[in-house]
């Protein structure tokens, strides 16, 4: 405590008002909070880390790829948005990943 506070000249600090007194219990005839959902309308970002050989590949495939089609360049993010997208789409190529995912679960046990 302050020597203001002790002296009674400074006001005490008070803590925030919890909109919810989780301290009650259903027994104590309190109900669950309603909590409002709503749908999330903002993108999420998603950090990948890759090992500098993987980028190096994924971008030379971006600008083969941006070369074939003509335009002045393919970025790595649409690409993989993209393979995302195509992987909740393509059972085969889901199957593809998940038997990948399996070998690499093997490899590490």
């Amino acid at each position: 405590m302050s020597d203001e506070e002790k002296a009674g000249t400074k006001t005490p600090r008070r803590r925030g008002r919890r909109r919810t007194d989780y301290k009650k219990t259903a027994s104590d005839g309190a109900h669950a909070p309603v909590v409002q959902t709503s749908i999330r309308t903002e993108p999420i970002r998603v950090t990948l880390d890759l090992k500098p050989a993987q980028h190096r590949e994924l971008k030379r495939w971006c600008n083969g790829a941006a070369a074939e089609l003509d335009l002045s360049a393919v970025a790595l993010a649409p690409v993989l948005r993209l393979l995302g997208e195509e992987l909740v789409r393509n059972p085969e190529l889901a199957e593809t990943i998940k038997a990948e995912l399996r070998r690499q679960a093997a490899e590490l046990h």
